[in-house]
């Protein structure tokens, strides 16, 4: 029964998670001005991140299922609906309640993974995340697929398997956030924070300069591969096979925590994907795709290996407000890293012998480097 809540709440993840990539893949197919497009995008994001945070406030507040059921309704509606126009002001409005959606959900579905546990919490949220992560990784080839065979007119239509879930969901679901009896007040936020803020701290930090080098990934891999000479075709599936390759990791590391600590795993995953990084760099400059791709997809299976246990380290140390602290990890410390790219793009050229945007992703690998002594800091009490 626990096993079976945690792969529907997974399922819903992913579904909610084939949207959040619509609209990168819409501003090619509707040949959105790029600068206002990139605005829409960094802005939407920033705000909904930052939104995380009091959205799991919320959820350990309110719990129920209301909060993942308008989570899954406001984002899947809002985004399928970007292929009705091509106004700036209008999509800004779509993409950012798409977002405030993601919001709504992801701290809330994370505290209902966490707490089925079928096995151990790594476990659970490891499938957890690894089902979303499949999700996003298959967003954009949805949207494409779809609106190159009815139009992007049709794209509505794409929403409707998820409202059926969602209804489904409210309807005739007992799964729903959990917390403890009494219902947790902004005071016993600021307790927590007070009594356990260092280890926090240190998870917060950890997931920061972890997302800085995977968002520039995610914006600059297709630019890299470009760059060496690669065609549309093949460097437009860099980020497939990245991001695809790191939800595996996700899942053999929450697999792997009942042999090895948590925090032993999360620092090896945050060193031990520089190698494949550097062969990543020097078959793709190369030309040698198929290397350069298994690569690739190392270095994102090892360095993504500690996300979903960087999280369940932040319920194991403040189990009065999972929702809220998953807001923090996540939301938060993902528009925290926003950073990351743009720092990388001021930062290409900077190396010789890696020229172009490689070498900005290189300087990047000094995050998740950082990260890795950070987690050595970490108190037992992460371990459980």
């Amino acid at each position: 029964m626990e096993k079976r809540k945690v792969l529907l709440i997974g399922s819903m993840h992913f579904l909610l998670d084939a949207y959040m990539g619509f609209f990168a893949i819409y501003l090619v197919i509707a040949r959105l001005d790029p600068i206002r497009a990139a605005l829409i995008a960094t802005a939407t994001s920033l705000v909904g991140n930052l939104l995380q945070p009091f959205m799991g406030y919320a959820a350990d507040r309110v719990r129920g299922r209301l909060l993942v059921f308008l989570g899954l309704c406001t984002a899947s509606i809002s985004m399928s609906l970007i292929g009705l126009t091509t106004d700036y002001g209008i999509l800004f409005i779509l993409v950012l309640l798409a977002y405030v959606g993601s919001s709504l959900f992801h701290p809330a579905g994370a505290n209902i993974s966490s707490a089925a546990g079928y096995a151990k919490k790594d476990r659970s949220f490891a499938v957890f995340s690894f089902i979303g992560t499949i999700g996003y990784s298959l967003s954009q080839p949805i949207f494409s697929g779809f609106t190159s065979r009815f139009g992007t007119k049709s794209s509505p239509y794409l929403a409707i398997p998820t409202l059926i879930v969602a209804f489904g969901y409210l309807l005739f679901s007992r799964m729903q956030v959990h917390g403890p009896e009494e219902k947790a007040h902004l005071a016993d936020l600021k307790l927590i924070l007070l009594k356990r803020g260092i280890p926090l701290l240190l998870l917060f930090l950890i997931m920061v300069f972890r997302s800085a080098f995977v968002l520039s990934m995610a914006t600059f891999l297709a630019k890299t591969y470009e760059e060496w000479g690669f065609s549309r075709a093949l460097y437009s599936t860099a980020v497939p096979v990245f991001f695809i390759a790191g939800a595996f990791g996700i899942l053999l590391c929450g697999h792997l925590t009942h042999v090895i600590r948590p925090r032993s795993l999360l620092a090896i995953s945050q060193a031990a994907f520089l190698p494949f990084f550097m062969l990543f760099l020097r078959f793709g400059q190369s030309g040698a795709l198929l290397l350069s791709f298994l690569f690739l997809g190392l270095c994102g299976a090892v360095v993504s290996a500690g996300h979903g246990a960087n999280i369940v380290m932040g319920h194991r140390v403040a189990p009065e407000m999972t929702s809220t602290i998953s807001g923090i990890l996540m939301g938060f410390a993902w528009a925290a890293s926003s950073f990351g790219p743009t720092l990388c793009a001021y930062t290409a050229d900077l190396i010789p012998a890696f020229p172009g945007m490689a070498s900005g992703l290189l300087l990047l690998t000094l995050f998740p480097l950082a990260a890795a002594i950070l987690s050595l800091m970490l108190p037992r009490i992460v371990d459980g």
